[in-house]
């Protein structure tokens, strides 16, 4: 499969990717060991997902769209919504009713979400914002987002066991890894 090569093909991939993984935890068996091991991983992906929307596509919005303010007020506290159950589902030892709770809250929040972007925002990027500029978004976001480890394979195991040991919650842990503390977001490129 080719890789997307702009901000919005990069999160319509991104976010397939995320209802797939969606399928994945809410139809699994084989355990607590793989329940906790597919939660961290759809934790780790989210939080990777939503740095990059809050770095690249939500600094556009604001800048190029109209009523970009507003959209990206909603957007920000969708994420904010979005990490609150993400926190409570780091915890260890998470009771199987209590999961179950958190993640058919998650679920359909998530998918909404995802769903208003790819038919309100990403249409609306694309009439005002130039195909190059939504490919030096895309490369950016794209870099930013490499610096965390996405799926667990052999590659990436070794960070992100680092960053699940290091005491802290996953979600802040993972925003910290991506951001960095203190640092702000790249500027986006002129027009």
């Amino acid at each position: 499969m080719n890789r997307p090569d702009d901000l919005i093909s990069m999160l319509k991939e991104d976010h397939r990717e995320l209802r797939q993984l969606f399928v994945e935890v809410e139809f699994l068996s084989g355990g607590e060991s793989l329940r906790r091991t597919l939660t961290d991983q759809l934790i780790v992906e989210m939080v990777r997902h939503a740095v990059a929307e809050e770095a690249y596509l939500y600094p556009a919005s604001l800048e190029y769209l109209p009523d970009g303010a507003w959209i990206v007020e909603q957007a920000i506290i969708e994420h904010e919504w979005l990490e609150g159950i993400l926190r409570q589902l780091e915890a260890p030892d998470l009771p199987d009713d209590h999961f179950s709770y958190l993640l058919a809250r998650l679920t359909p929040d998530t998918r909404r979400h995802m769903d208003d972007e790819e038919e309100r925002i990403f249409p609306l990027l694309s009439e005002y914002v130039s195909r190059e500029q939504l490919v030096v978004l895309g490369e950016l976001a794209r870099k930013a987002k490499e610096r965390a480890p996405s799926r667990l394979d052999a590659g990436s195991q070794n960070r992100l066991t680092t960053l699940l040991e290091t005491g802290a919650g996953l979600v802040g842990r993972v925003r910290e890894h991506l951001c960095g503390r203190g640092k702000a977001y790249p500027e986006l490129p002129m027009r």
